[in-house]
């Protein structure tokens, strides 16, 4: 075999495993840090940072791994390695003996290795035809989120299943995940002789940015996803947790249900997108409309609705994530070259979870301070602010449709 072979099959059932097992750990991790642990808003934050920060830190060193290894064997090495900080809170919790700070750590393991799973995955579409990108995106991360509201439905029955059977399903699907994708991408014989990895050097990192310093529309596309990062994913990790608990007296059965609704509206986002026969034509427009559709949702989340206003309020929500989603990725793929596509995908990974982890410590710290209604609502305004400013003045209001 002279040709590197790509099954798009077994990507996306790669991609479910792995999303069943992360959509499980999406609802066990906040609801062991304050509904078992009983840590405050505050350290809630500091517990999600804890699995953002290094993936913030490593995620440009993961992309240029990423264009210089073989993805499926390098993917499925590190879905392994998931089974450790999994095994750890197993123990822990077993022997009674859990605390924030070891959910910290477990925390720091996750976002060091998403690092490194999350160019891969992402790059490994580069075997899919160009004008099939938005299509393959699309379909990809609906798997992912049907798949995630699986695993967010299996943690809402925490109480009727317990929490060691949750960890062993996890450690389970990491497992399937590791063997399904080396089945995507199998390494062929010429390359098995091959050193797995050569080393990044700085000027591969440097290269990297400078595909986004040299063109003020991504630029400016790293800056509303990094703003994303900081205000709305900040609601979502700490804010929807705490609303669940302290205005809605509720528990992870809730909590379960609102993520489930957000999924559902990704999911459908993209279903939508998957069926076009063409891409967007101002994808960039796209962009900037979809952040204000969620700084305008924050209003009204921030009244403390009723529940039918309130899952209403999270579909729609997920519906302008989801689209999101979609468009900025698909922006990368039509226009970055295959050979540095990897790195480009980590760069917008970064700003997405540079912004994510200080977004979660701020949400925490202004609602310990100011109250949920209050933070919801500065948050709100402040994403409005931006959305409209970029509507006016960035060249990324007037981006297009490029195919690479």
């Amino acid at each position: 075999m002279t040709r590197l072979t790509f099954s798009i099959q077994y990507y996306l059932r790669a991609i479910g495993a792995n999303s069943v097992a992360t959509g499980i750990h999406s609802v066990l991790f906040p609801w062991l840090v304050i509904g078992v642990v009983g840590a405050s808003a505050s350290e809630l934050g500091l517990a999600q940072m804890a699995i953002l920060l290094p993936n913030t830190i490593f995620l440009l060193f993961g992309g240029v791994i990423s264009d210089r290894v073989h993805r499926g064997a390098w993917l499925s090495l590190l879905y392994m390695l998931y089974i450790m900080p999994l095994s750890m809170l197993w123990w822990f919790y077993t022997f009674n003996t859990l605390t924030l700070q070891l959910l910290i750590v477990s925390g720091v393991m996750f976002g060091f290795l998403n690092a490194f799973v999350q160019p891969a995955r992402e790059s490994l579409l580069v075997f899919t035809p160009s004008h099939l990108i938005q299509q393959s995106v699309a379909k990809s991360i609906v798997v992912k989120f049907i798949a995630q509201g699986v695993g967010f439905g299996l943690a809402g029955l925490l109480g009727y299943i317990e929490l060691s059977v949750l960890l062993g399903i996890q450690i389970f699907m990491f497992g399937l995940s590791s063997f399904l994708i080396s089945r995507a991408h199998r390494v062929n014989k010429d390359l098995s002789r091959q050193t797995l990895i050569s080393k990044p050097s700085w000027k591969d990192l440097l290269n990297a940015l400078t595909l986004f310093v040299n063109n003020k529309s991504f630029l400016h596309l790293l800056f509303l996803v990094f703003a994303t990062g900081l205000l709305p994913f900040g609601v979502y990790l700490v804010g929807m947790p705490v609303l669940v608990q302290q205005v809605y007296d509720g528990g992870a059965m809730l909590l379960s249900a609102l993520q489930l609704l957000f999924t559902c509206g990704v999911i459908s986002a993209n279903i939508a997108v998957a069926r076009r026969a063409t891409n967007f034509v101002n994808p960039g427009k796209l962009m900037v409309i979809t952040f204000l559709w969620r700084g305008t949702l924050f209003v009204f989340a921030a009244l403390s609705p009723p529940f039918w206003i309130l899952f209403s309020i999270v579909f729609l929500w997920g519906l302008s994530t989801g689209l999101s989603m979609v468009v900025g990725r698909t922006i990368l793929h039509n226009n970055i070259a295959e050979s540095h596509r990897a790195r480009a995908l980590s760069i917008y990974q970064i700003s997405l979870v540079g912004g994510t982890p200080l977004g979660a410590w701020l949400c925490g710290v202004l609602i310990n301070n100011l109250g949920i209604s209050t933070t919801f609502t500065l948050i709100s305004l402040t994403t409005i602010i931006i959305a409209i400013t970029m509507s006016l003045f960035s060249p990324l209001w007037k981006l297009g449709t490029t195919n690479s």
